[in-house]
């Protein structure tokens, strides 16, 4: 095992220690999607503990008032893909606003 494994894996502890006892007693307010925590365990796990924990710092930035919120993956690393690609580059996709908890469709 690495010291940085070892890191990421405590960090990711933590955040999992967060989401299954402290978070379930807050009201789900996140207008982000994945959430926050969601997206400090992959950004962690994808770029280890440094750019990860810089990733999540900064996403946690952004948790006020002055964003708007919505779609916010880890970004891609340079090089090849490994795994499915999503193609769908449409603006109106990427821009369009989430609606958490919230079914799309309608029965009548």
């Amino acid at each position: 095992m690495t010291g940085r494994s070892a890191a990421v894996r405590a960090a990711v502890f933590l955040i999992q220690l967060y989401r299954h006892t402290i978070s379930p007693l807050r009201l789900p307010t996140c207008r982000f999607t994945p959430t926050c925590s969601q997206y400090a365990v992959d950004a962690l796990t994808e770029y280890g503990f440094v750019k990860g924990s810089w990733l999540a710092a900064v996403r946690l930035l952004k948790c006020g008032p002055w964003h708007p919120g919505g779609w916010d993956p880890i970004p891609d690393r340079d090089g090849p893909v490994d795994g499915p690609v999503d193609f769908c580059d449409r603006a109106e996709h990427r821009d369009a606003p989430v609606n958490q908890g919230k079914s799309q469709t309608s029965v009548v």
